[in-house]
C-alpha cells in the first residue's frame, strides 16, 4: 500500500499520538540542571529525500517533518540514532516504554526536557534493503488548541482515538475503528457520494470539482482498523 507507506500525513499522525503520550512524562522529568547543547539529527547515507520537508499542526501540536530513504539497515539507523540522543543528554525512554503504534513500523523517541521538544523517527524496511525514515520534532512550548473546524468528510460512528492534522494545501483525520477493511470501504463508498464525491481511477480515491480526498487503512493495535483519510484541494 504505496498510498499507506509514503504519507507525510500518516507519519505526523504516529508522531503525535506519541508525543501526547511523551507530554506529560517530559514536563515530570525535568530538572535544574545545564541545558543541554540543541540536538541534531545524525547523518545518514540518504539515497533521497521522499517529501520535503514540512510543518503540519496535529491536535494544535505543530510537527516539523521530513522523510528520508537512507541505505543503513533499521538496525543501524536505531543505533545510530540512539547513540545521537544520549550524546545530546536527552531523555530516551526504555524500549518498554517506547509505544510501537504500526506494524509495519519501528518507531524510536527522544525528549529535550529543558526545551519542551520531543524528537521521533519512524522506520520502515524496504525491499531492496535500504531504509525509510520519518524525522520529526513536536514543540510543546507552541502547543495550541485544535482547529474547530468542520471534518472533510464523515467518520464511522464508533470511530475512536480521531485526531486532526492539518499541513499546507492538505488536512488530514485518523482513527481507529472496529471495522474490517472491506467494511471501512463499504461505509465510504456509501456516504461519500452522498456529499458529492465520486470514484477515481485507484482504489480508496475519491474527486469532487478541485477537491481530491484519499481512503487508506490497514490493520491495527487490539484488533481494530487504523484508518487515514487524506484531503487535498487541487488548483484549476
Amino acid at each position: 500500500m504505496r498510498a499507506w507507506r509514503d504519507s507525510a500525513r500518516f507519519a505526523a499522525w504516529l508522531l503525535a499520538c506519541l508525543v501526547g503520550l511523551l507530554s506529560p512524562v517530559a514536563r515530570a522529568q525535568q530538572d535544574a540542571g545545564a541545558e543541554p547543547p540543541r540536538f541534531a539529527w545524525p547523518l545518514f547515507r540518504v539515497v533521497s529525500h521522499v517529501e520535503a520537508s514540512e510543518v503540519v499542526e496535529a491536535a494544535g501540536l505543530p510537527v516539523a517533518l521530513r522523510a528520508v530513504q537512507v541505505k543503513e539497515s533499521p538496525a543501524e539507523v536505531v543505533q545510530k540514532l540512539a547513540d545521537a540522543f544520549l550524546a545530546a543528554g536527552l531523555f530516551v525512554p526504555p524500549g518498554r516504554e517506547q509505544p510501537q503504534l504500526a506494524r509495519n513500523a519501528a518507531m524510536l523517541t527522544a525528549a529535550d526536557m529543558e526545551r519542551g521538544l520531543t524528537y521521533t523517527a519512524i522506520l520502515q524496511a524496504q525491499p531492496d534493503g535500504t531504509t525509510l525514515v520519518y524525522l520529526g520534532e513536536a514543540n510543546h512550548v507552541l502547543r495550541r488548541a485544535p482547529d474547530a473546524s468542520p471534518d472533510f468528510a464523515p467518520l464511522p460512528p464508533d470511530a475512536r482515538e480521531v485526531l486532526r492534522v492539518g499541513g499546507e494545501g492538505s488536512r488530514t483525520l485518523a482513527f481507529h475503528v472496529a471495522l474490517s477493511g472491506e467494511q471501512v470501504d463499504a461505509f465510504y463508498a456509501r456516504a461519500l457520494p452522498a456529499a458529492g464525491w465520486r470514484r477515481g481511477d485507484e482504489a480508496g480515491l475519491y474527486t469532487r470539482a478541485n477537491e481530491e480526498l484519499r481512503v487508506v487503512h490497514q490493520p491495527g493495535a487490539g484488533g481494530l482498523r487504523a484508518v487515514v483519510l487524506v484531503y487535498r484541494g487541487r488548483a484549476r
